[in-house]
């Protein structure tokens, strides 16, 4: 059961639209009964349900609360194309924990190639009505050659760091990080050596192998707990 709804702000109402309407009437909600309403814009919304239609729902806005979501640093998040039922997990858990924003890349391993992300966003809203995250956060495309240099940390198991928390220590003061994980095959020989030429940041993570997905979740929670991010 989703501890708030997802909707479309338009002036002193918000419009549901059919998949969460449909979601509305799976969790027996009312007309006249109050809901907690997300709209992308930073803001948790009160409202009321003013009627439950076939395909949409209408909202009266009560009240509005512009919660604490500013963590710091600020999180970018750059996977390598994968299989979905990973990814789909993997993108769960990091809107759990609070990563910013995600950018989506094709490997030179990948063996399956995106065209759209709408089933990505769609996945970060569902979490993000869970776990009632407000600000949303965004997926986008990029190029692997696009990925940036500075703030990044590079998750290999070859990578030359095999102490995350001392290259944390190294990037304190910074406003962003950006963790780059590899597809789940991982990174190809010229991409590694993309990295080491451009004097990315590669950091290994011990002597278990871990998932991709594992992998990127473990260096998030790390980051969490060295900037006490979660509780400013």
């Amino acid at each position: 059961m989703p501890n708030a709804f997802y909707g479309k702000k338009i002036n002193e109402e918000i419009i549901l639209n059919e998949e969460e309407t449909a979601h509305i009437k799976i969790t027996k909600k009312v007309e006249g009964e109050i809901i907690k309403v997300i709209t992308e814009d930073g803001f948790i919304y009160t409202a009321t349900i003013v009627k439950i239609g076939k395909k949409e729902t209408t909202l009266e806005i009560i009240d509005k609360e512009k919660p604490q979501e500013d963590y710091k640093p600020y999180v970018s998040v750059y996977l390598g194309m994968s299989k979905w039922d990973r990814m789909h997990l993997l993108l769960e858990k990091m809107v759990e924990l609070r990563a910013n924003t995600f950018y989506l890349y094709r490997g030179e391993k990948s063996d399956i190639n995106y065209k759209n992300l709408n089933k990505f966003q769609r996945s970060i809203i569902e979490t993000s009505k869970q776990t009632v995250f407000a600000h949303i956060p965004q997926i986008n495309f990029v190029k692997f050659k696009e990925i940036p240099k500075k703030d990044t940390l590079v998750l290999d198991l070859d990578g030359k760091n095999d102490n995350l928390r001392k290259v944390l220590k190294e990037l304190k003061g910074s406003q962003k990080i950006n963790l780059v994980v590899g597809p789940e095959y991982g990174f190809s020989k010229r991409e590694k050596e993309f990295f080491a030429t451009n004097e990315f940041k590669t950091v290994n993570l011990g002597k278990s192998i871990f998932r991709f997905e594992t992998s990127v979740i473990y260096a998030m929670s790390i980051i969490n707990y060295e900037y006490n991010r979660l509780f400013i």
